[in-house]
């Protein structure tokens, strides 16, 4: 099916027009799945779909999302033979696809319509809500060290990157290994702890602040000397979500649900209006949209790179730095803490005396 959408000549005019290879893949995705739906349920192909009056392709639109359909199944070899089934070869059975998923395939239909000039308008209500995700695992402190610790240098550059950028998962990947050594380089001979760099999320064209903390850049020296490749971590979006549950594993993390690269991003926007960041600078940071007017955005970065170094260590760190306290100052605190329990002492005394007072006056 998706063979036969393809080769189409108004699906690859129509794919040709979306700005990101990205939005063409995802979009050539979602519609496939539509499509083969169309030709199990209703018998019918992309070519009667194109002839089809905007009210009747609502209708079906609908009529999919209502369904409750599934997605693909899959079918992988282990390496392994179980007992019960004697055979290498193992079958995932299609899944009820998301709300969020089957809302997808509806926008990716209804931009194709736009295209085909026939623009479906749905009437509120008729299409499924984008869902909050409430069922991945939320990471909570110290859940991101555990896992830093168990892992190799790869690993540890990539929990300490995404924690310091809090990028999308697709964004992340495609960060340029050229534009980060260049950073790096830039920051030693100026000798400087942290790296700000400007950015814009593919998927919104929102303009965001790039920021490599020392924890992200420690990583990234110990690990880019061992990296043959040319990309920064080489690996997919289906590789990301496998080392982060392998991670979490060997980390013996008590987990409330799947355990998700997202959630890096969400740990990072929290920790951000924590330390005292305004909502304004924390969403420059990981490319939120927010109201801007000209100098909006040199201004929160002047702020950022002022504020950051002092809130790093406690607040957006993952492994934070003990500071040792000088013998000096234990003991003024020492000191401190026996004269506030000396007046604790007075205070209690003479609550005493008023109380048996106030007893002899009655």
């Amino acid at each position: 099916m998706e063979t036969e959408i393809v080769k189409d000549r108004d699906v690859q005019a129509w794919l040709s027009e979306c700005r990101t290879k990205g939005t063409r893949e995802i979009y050539l995705w979602r519609t496939s799945l539509f499509f083969k739906w169309f030709q199990t349920e209703k018998k019918l192909g992309l070519q009667e779909w194109k002839a089809l009056t905007p009210k009747e392709m609502k209708t079906f639109a609908l009529q999919f999302q209502n369904s409750e359909p599934k997605g693909e199944g899959h079918i992988f070899h282990s390496k392994h033979k179980h007992q019960d089934t004697k055979s290498h070869e193992h079958v995932l059975e299609p899944k009820r696809l998301s709300n969020n998923t089957v809302s997808g395939i509806l926008t990716a239909l209804q931009s194709f319509c736009v295209y085909l000039e026939k623009p479906l308008a749905f009437k509120r209500g008729a299409r499924f809500a984008t869902e909050d995700d409430d069922h991945s695992h939320y990471f909570v402190n110290g859940d991101l060290a555990k896992m830093y610790d168990v892992s190799d240098f790869k690993g540890k550059a990539i929990l300490a990157c995404a924690t310091s950028l809090g990028w999308e998962v697709s964004d992340f990947l495609a960060l340029s290994r050229v534009l980060v050594e260049a950073h790096l380089k830039k920051a030693e001979e100026e000798n400087k702890q942290f790296v700000y760099f400007e950015s814009r999320r593919t998927k919104t064209h929102v303009p965001r602040l790039g920021v490599l903390n020392p924890l992200a850049i420690e990583a990234l020296k110990n690990w880019l000397p061992q990296n043959p490749t040319s990309t920064l971590f080489d690996m997919t979006k289906g590789g990301i979500v496998k080392f982060m549950q392998r991670c979490a594993k060997k980390a013996n993390l008590t987990t409330t649900g799947p355990v998700r690269f997202h959630r890096i991003r969400a740990w990072t926007f929290n920790s951000l209006l924590k330390a005292g960041f305004g909502d304004s600078e924390a969403k420059y940071i990981v490319g939120k949209a927010i109201p801007h007017s000209d100098g909006t955005y040199l201004r929160l970065r002047e702020g950022i790179e002022q504020k950051y170094p002092k809130f790093y260590n406690e607040h957006l760190n993952i492994k934070p730095e003990r500071i040792a306290i000088p013998e000096d100052v234990k003991k003024e605190n020492e000191l401190l803490k026996e004269q506030l329990k000396r007046l604790d002492e007075k205070f209690s005394g003479l609550e005493k005396l008023v109380r048996d007072l106030r007893e002899a006056a009655n």
